[in-house]
């Protein structure tokens, strides 16, 4: 039953892993979406301020 009990603990540390480095790329990817909206909204405003109303 030790190895069984070894079996689970690295089965689960491997798990662990696996949803840390998931949350962490989900996070990279929430910033990195954010980041681009701002860009657009930025674009956006320039791109208004370049034209004059008749």
């Amino acid at each position: 039953m030790p190895g069984i009990a070894n079996n689970l603990e690295e089965l689960l540390s491997a798990v662990h892993k696996t949803i840390s480095d998931n949350k962490l790329f989900l996070e990279k990817l929430v910033d990195e979406t954010v980041e681009d909206e701002t860009d657009t909204e930025e674009t956006i405003i320039i791109v208004e301020e370049d034209f004059e109303e008749l």
